[in-house]
């Protein structure tokens, strides 16, 4: 009877320890993603970034009189091919509007020359993970007439 207590114990002990082990983490709060997101664009951290954006994100930046659209993909092979750069700029945000399933957050990136919105678009998905589903940079010299300095290799 000993044997066959132990026996059930030590099996509710792995069965626990296993669910525990490979069960996904839901974060609660979509900020960790938002603090994600910010760590990717200074530090070109593209493995994150793979796991914070939604399968079709999209990357929307306007210039001229267009808007350019890339997607997750694009973003992270840039991301990849500029490995090792670090940008030189300080970083906040701000949550523009919020619910439990969407929220829009404005990031600003501000560099010497200029500062860098970046409007993202966060969703809950199916497993009640926050994932970032747009983003809309929009580039805002500081002093007219400059041309933007955005990166420096440390």
């Amino acid at each position: 009877m000993k044997t066959r207590i132990f026996k059930v114990f030590l099996i509710s002990l792995l069965v626990a320890l296993s669910v525990k082990t490979y069960a996904k983490t839901v974060p609660d709060s979509f900020n960790q993603v938002v603090s994600d997101y910010i760590d990717c664009h200074m530090n070109c951290n593209y493995k994150k970034l793979r796991t914070i954006m939604n399968n079709d994100a999209a990357f929307k930046i306007p210039r001229a009189e267009a808007v350019i659209v890339q997607t997750k993909s694009d973003m992270v092979d840039q991301m990849k091919s500029n490995k090792g750069v670090k940008q030189d700029c300080e970083a906040s945000f701000e949550v523009v509007a919020k619910s439990t399933s969407l929220a829009m957050v404005r990031v600003d990136f501000e560099y010497e020359n200029c500062t860098q919105q970046n409007f993202l678009v966060l969703e809950k998905n199916a497993d009640k993970e926050w994932k970032i589903t747009q983003v809309y940079k929009i580039f805002n010299d500081k002093e007219p007439g400059t041309t933007p300095k955005v990166i420096a290799n440390n």
